[in-house]
């Protein structure tokens, strides 16, 4: 059985090497990009995620706008993107639901929430 496709983008690369840690040993492929630019290259290289787990803050383009992004493209819309970040819980629930995510991750944040929140998310 192929395994899913996981597209991580955040700019600390200490939580993507957690969470690429965390999401291999669940059984997911994941790939790394520290910024939107990066990330760009697996999504329009045909290397489309199953599911992106975005950092909200970042520097240049934050995540907010890269979800809008994603959610305004056809090639892109129908991805879920799972936000992360140390913000609050009333600040990611109304950042959901603006730009049409499916979710969060409050950092800090253990395995067995990502795992958890993956699964819950790709089935």
């Amino acid at each position: 059985m192929k395994k899913q496709r996981i597209l991580v983008i955040d700019d600390d690369q200490t939580i993507t090497t957690l969470l690429e840690g965390i999401l291999e040993w669940a059984g997911f492929e994941v790939c790394l990009a520290g910024n939107a630019a990066e990330a760009n290259k697996y999504i329009w290289d045909g290397v489309k995620p199953a599911l992106i787990i975005l950092d909200v803050m970042m520097p240049f383009l934050s995540g907010e706008k890269v979800a809008e992004i994603y959610k305004s493209n056809e090639a892109t819309r129908d991805i879920p993107i799972l936000y992360a970040s140390a913000k609050s819980e009333g600040e990611l629930q109304a950042l959901v639901e603006l730009t049409g995510a499916c979710g969060y991750l409050q950092k800090p944040f253990g395995a067995s929430r990502v795992v958890a929140a993956v699964r819950k998310i790709l089935g």
